[in-house]
């Protein structure tokens, strides 16, 4: 029986992202396609910015997720080469791949920091789309 090895299987933060970031982007199309049947110009450059911003993040996520997934990947994978050498008493190679997993952490530890800060910076856009169209009312 294969083990399941970290960062496989289930759904995932790059899944969930994704499905978040395109259903937003569906729900701004949709209002696309409202403000341009109502003829409201207002309402039309809204929609459009947001389509905009929530396509943006989703593709300058997209590097930094695949960043963290393949990282998570490594991690694992890792950690299996270290537990096999220890098995076999061969601590010299399990402290070669205790140090390649310890890289790999950082390299996700360092893509989650990105993530964060991606986040952080559409949201910041997003609100202030929101506040120009409330001023704009």
């Amino acid at each position: 029986k294969e083990k399941i090895k970290p960062g496989g299987g289930g759904f995932g933060i790059r899944n969930f992202l994704t499905l978040f970031l395109s259903i937003e982007v569906s729900k701004a199309t949709s209002e696309v396609l409202e403000a341009i049947a109502s003829g409201d110009q207002e309402r039309l450059a809204y929609a459009e910015r947001k389509v905009q911003c929530f396509t943006n993040q989703l593709n300058d996520s997209n590097p930094i997720l695949t960043e963290i997934s393949d990282s998570m990947t490594e991690e694992g994978e890792c950690k299996e080469a270290m537990e096999a050498a220890l098995l076999q008493g061969d601590k010299d190679e399990a402290m070669k791949w205790s140090e390649r997993m310890k890289v790999a952490s950082q390299r996700k530890e360092a893509g989650n920091a990105k993530l964060m800060e991606c986040s952080a910076r559409y949201a910041n856009l997003m609100k202030n789309i929101r506040e120009t169209a409330e001023l704009a009312r």
